[in-house]
């Protein structure tokens, strides 16, 4: 899956490179022509996942089966076809992150605002040591993956902070003896 994962990710960055290249090659009126006819050729697909479907019945787990697969997902949402709204994804992504920052004595909550899409995580570490930059980055990527249709996403991570020992007269009387 993870093979298959890189490949559509490749796919996904050559046709941005290939649109790039095309958009600096050639005049405003063709362009708008070449975005049109993206535009066209993914409403027909999309129109086509969406009739699929319709045909294969009243099936209630099939979207979420759909869903669940890398490509088809991606597919779904682009289309507005997903059976799982913004923050259903988020929560999902956030659920299955849980266990392992749990078991260290961290904790993570989400926050969804549907209305805008933003969607802002707090992962709360146990301890201050190494490691904060790359859980950030995990927890990105991973709901980067779950929700590509957020407008904002904030990956917080609290580390705990070093309290300093204070002495007063008295305790340092005592440290002294």
């Amino acid at each position: 899956m993870s093979d298959e994962r890189g490949d559509l990710q490749a796919v996904g960055e050559r046709i941005e490179v290939v649109l790039d290249e095309l958009r600096s090659s050639v005049s405003e009126p063709a362009w708008r022509g070449v975005e049109e006819l993206v535009r066209l050729l993914t409403d027909l697909y999309g129109a086509g996942l969406a009739r699929t479907i319709e045909l294969c019945g009243p099936d209630p787990t099939l979207g979420s089966r759909l869903a669940a697969d890398q490509l088809v997902g991606s597919l779904l949402l682009l289309h507005g076809l997903h059976p799982d709204d913004l923050g259903q994804r988020v929560h999902r992504a956030v659920d299955a992150l849980a266990p392992a920052i749990r078991s260290r004595g961290g904790d993570i909550q989400a926050e969804v605002d549907a209305g805008s899409g933003s969607v802002r995580v707090v992962v709360t570490l146990a301890s201050a040591g190494h490691g904060a930059e790359s859980v950030r980055d995990q927890v990105s990527r991973v709901l980067a993956d779950a929700a590509p249709d957020a407008t904002s996403m904030q990956v917080e991570v609290i580390t705990p902070t070093a309290v300093p020992v204070r002495l007063g007269p008295s305790r340092l009387a005592a440290a002294r003896r």
